[in-house]
C-alpha cells in the first residue's frame, strides 16, 4: 500500500514537472519572438501566443503581463488616439488580472506606471492632472516592492524628463533617476528565464537624451 502511494505521488510530481517545463518552454520561445518585435503585427502575433499560453495556465501572471506589454507597444505605434486608447485599455484590464494573481509585484506596478504614462501622452493637457498622480503612485509602489528593479527607475526617469520643471520634472530631476536605472541594469539578473528583462537599451538611450537636454 505504501509503495502504491509512493508511486502515485511520484507520477503526479512527474506530471506537474512536465506541465511546468512545457509552460516555461512555450514562454521562452515566445519571449524570444517578442524581443525581436518591432511592428504592430509582430507584437500582435506575440500577444496572441501569450494569450493561448495564459488560457492553458490560468494561474500564471506572466502571460497576462506580456500581453499587456504587447498591447502597450502596439498602442504606442498607432497614429489615431482612439486606436491608442483601445490597446491601452486592453493592457489595463490585463494588468488588473495579473495583479490579482500576483499582488505587490514590482514588475506589474512598473508596467502599470508605464501604461499610465502612455495614456497621459494621448492627451497630456487633459490627462496629466487626472493620471499623473496615479502613475507616480504606481511607480513608487514598484520601487517599494523591489528597489533593484531597473524598469521602475527607467519609467520614473522618463516621466520626469517630460514633466515640466515646476511640477518636479525636467532634466536635473530626471538625470539621476535615469543614471540609477542604467546602473541597476548592469547588475540586474532575472530570477528565471521567463521573467521581464526588457529596457536596458531604452534606459541608455533616455539617459543620453536627458544629458543633451537644455
Amino acid at each position: 500500500m505504501k509503495k502504491s502511494i509512493f508511486y502515485l505521488l511520484l507520477l503526479l510530481a512527474s506530471a506537474v514537472y512536465s506541465q511546468d517545463a512545457k509552460y516555461v518552454q512555450a514562454m521562452e520561445k515566445n519571449i524570444a519572438i517578442l524581443d525581436s518585435a518591432t511592428i504592430p503585427a509582430s507584437f500582435q502575433n506575440a500577444n496572441n501566443t501569450f494569450e493561448r499560453i495564459g488560457n492553458a495556465n490560468p494561474k500564471e501572471w506572466l502571460p497576462l503581463y506580456y500581453q499587456a506589454y504587447c498591447h502597450t507597444m502596439i498602442g504606442m505605434r498607432q497614429e489615431e488616439n482612439s486606436k491608442k486608447d483601445e490597446h491601452y485599455d486592453k493592457a489595463e484590464i490585463l494588468l488588473i488580472s495579473a495583479d490579482s494573481l500576483s499582488p505587490q509585484n514590482s514588475e506589474i506596478f512598473a508596467m502599470k506606471a508605464f501604461l499610465t504614462g502612455m495614456k497621459i501622452s494621448v492627451d497630456p493637457m487633459t490627462r496629466g492632472q487626472q493620471l499623473g498622480m496615479k502613475s507616480s503612485m504606481y511607480n513608487s509602489q514598484a520601487v517599494q516592492y523591489d528597489k533593484e528593479n531597473p524598469r521602475a527607475y527607467l519609467i520614473r526617469g522618463t516621466a520626469l524628463m517630460y514633466m515640466p520643471a515646476q511640477y518636479g520634472g525636467g532634466r536635473d530631476n530626471a538625470l539621476p533617476v535615469l543614471e540609477q536605472s542604467v546602473e541597476k541594469f548592469k547588475n540586474f539578473k532575472p530570477t528565471s528565464s521567463i521573467m521581464p528583462h526588457w529596457g536596458e537599451a531604452r534606459a541608455m538611450q533616455m539617459l543620453e537624451q536627458c544629458k543633451n537636454m537644455k
